[in-house]
């Protein structure tokens, strides 16, 4: 049994999970959807809108018109939100809320919230290690808490 240091750097050993689904991802469009004439007018934002004017040649998909938002360019449902390690995320703030995983630890990888401290940030990663649970920020210490352990 691997047990977690009491002082020291947080380090987890290398996780010998892997993903249950190794499907490759296909991107359909690099470039992200800009709303119409956001380019020519500042009070048009970029983010996107759907046109609706009676006459206009981007609602009716006119030649040399920009693409538009259409259901072709959705992702795989079983690539979807898919992280490039072949798992999905799960945020935990508890030792409690990695075992949720339990059974799932093939599927999803933990992530450790942000606003989670040092001592909790262990009893997190001691959990990972008994459930064999892969988590993503397992060496990050935030800047106080490494500024503590000097002084």
């Amino acid at each position: 049994r691997t047990v977690l240091p009491k002082a020291g750097p947080v380090t987890m050993p290398k996780a010998t999970v892997q993903p249950l689904i190794r499907k490759k991802k296909i991107i359909k469009k690099k470039t992200a959807f800009k709303r119409f004439q956001s380019d020519n007018f500042m009070r048009v934002k970029e983010s996107w809108r759907a046109p609706r004017g009676i006459d206009g040649r981007f609602r009716r998909r006119f030649k040399g018109t920009p693409t538009t938002v259409k259901i072709g360019f959705g992702t795989d449902k079983k690539t979807r939100n898919l992280l490039p390690n072949g798992f999905l995320k799960y945020r935990v703030f508890n030792a409690e809320d990695v075992d949720m995983l339990m059974m799932n630890n093939r599927t999803h990888c933990v992530e450790i919230a942000r606003t989670v401290a040092l001592v909790k940030r262990r009893e997190i990663l001691q959990r990972c290690l008994e459930l064999n649970v892969r988590c993503l920020n397992a060496g990050v210490t935030r800047y106080d808490e490494e500024e503590g352990a000097e002084e």
